[in-house]
């Protein structure tokens, strides 16, 4: 046997040897590289969320354009909460938010009494136009402006890609999304295959109950040229977050019209509560808010109570001592929530209708709320409160 082929059974034994050496130092830089970086869930499962997805945000009621301060209350307080873990990258949509002839009106009121971020000088509120432009009168009407906002932000959705996409609105831009969401309703009906798009949307009027266009569907005002359209659509394929306030007027209307101080409170919250619609946020896990009222159908809803009467906001602006106000404002209030029942879930259509309530509940209500006041009046004035009377043994 030749040198060679004594040689040759050492090399196939230095392969073998070598090759499970590569091997076993595979399997060990793999086991090593798995408990030092995560494993991506993302790629898990093609049913978990992507991790990257655009936001497209619409402005309300005279911010044609949303800014960058507004843009990031809006990720920071909503999306971000409702959306964790996914890189959002966010989009100002432009569309039109006029409302022939009360655009300039509305932009007065918010420079005098709304938040100077939003309605200031110098807010979105008040971009970079002509002041005949400013004032409104050349608008377009409420109906027009909706349609004209629902095909811009249309557009913004194509020119995204049509795809794991997120959309914000507030107000009438929440108006505008609705009709967005409805045309996609129509064109990815259940049972076909619908791209990811998921809303999420403030002061919503279309808010199935509390919503002012729900409350009175059909109707039609015809020198402002504006539609009551009715609910939102919530039988989509289309995730939604609808976050509202109470006593917004245009999300929070009473059920009972007939409650005229209900009413007046309601429009004075179109000013009070809706212009600070940022004043709420969602925590890092929504559902654990006390303001989540549940999920029905496509979507989740969260209701933020307030302390406070809009029908006060104006003693309040013109300084009335909080204490002076705390005298009157809880019997007020026991008559303001009469014009609702809030035993109706906010997915559930409520037309307004006539009042039905039970009278000794009522004046149970009051009679407790007058005490309150007393008892804050004594305060004021440096006396002891009521004596209260205590429950009888046994009574139920």
């Amino acid at each position: 046997m030749s040198g060679l082929s004594l040689f040759a059974p050492r090399v196939k034994n230095l392969r073998r040897t070598g090759t499970w050496m590569s091997a076993s130092i595979s399997v060990a830089v793999l086991v090593a590289m798995s408990l030092v970086l995560p494993v991506s869930t993302a790629s898990a499962s093609s049913d978990v969320s992507p991790a990257y997805r655009t936001a497209l945000i619409v402005g309300g009621t005279a911010i044609p354009t949303p800014d960058a301060a507004y843009i990031d209350v809006v990720m920071n307080q909503y999306l971000g909460p409702t959306h964790p873990n996914e890189n959002l990258k966010p989009v100002a949509v432009t569309t039109p938010e006029e409302f022939w002839p009360f655009t300039g009106l509305l932009r007065l009121v918010g420079l005098a009494l709304g938040p100077p971020s939003l309605t200031g000088f110098g807010g979105p509120a008040w971009p970079d136009e002509p002041w005949w432009k400013l004032s409104g009168l050349l608008d377009l009407t409420a109906n027009q402006t909706v349609q004209v906002g629902a095909d811009d932000l249309d557009a913004a959705i194509a020119k995204n890609g049509s795809d794991h996409l997120l959309i914000y609105g507030l107000s009438q831009g929440a108006i505008v999304a609705n009709v967005s969401k409805e045309r996609l309703a129509e064109r990815y009906p259940a049972g076909t295959e619908a791209p990811d798009i998921d809303f999420v949307l403030s002061g919503d009027a279309k808010l199935p109950n509390g919503g002012l266009l729900s409350r009175f569907a059909g109707i039609y005002i015809p020198i402002l040229d504006y539609s009551f359209s009715g609910p939102a659509a919530t039988d989509t394929q289309f995730d939604t977050v609808e976050i509202n306030r109470q006593y917004d007027g245009f999300s929070d209307f009473p059920l009972y019209p007939l409650n005229l101080v209900a009413d007046v409170n309601a429009i004075l919250g179109t000013v009070y509560v809706h212009m600070y619609s940022f004043d709420v946020s969602l925590p890092p896990d929504p559902t654990t808010s006390p303001a989540y009222q549940g999920t029905h159908s496509d979507t989740s809803y969260y209701f933020f109570e307030s302390q406070d009467l809009p029908l006060f906001g104006p003693a309040r602006t013109l300084g009335v001592p909080e204490s002076q106000i705390d005298v009157v404002e809880p019997s007020v209030k026991v008559i303001v929530d009469q014009g609702y029942d809030r035993s109706i879930p906010p997915w559930e259509p409520t037309p307004a209708r006539f009042p039905t309530f039970d009278p000794a509940t009522v004046a149970t209500d009051l009679v407790n709320a007058v005490g309150d006041g007393i008892n804050n009046a004594a305060a004021l004035a440096g006396l002891p409160p009521l004596p209260t009377i205590p429950a009888v043994a046994g009574a139920g």
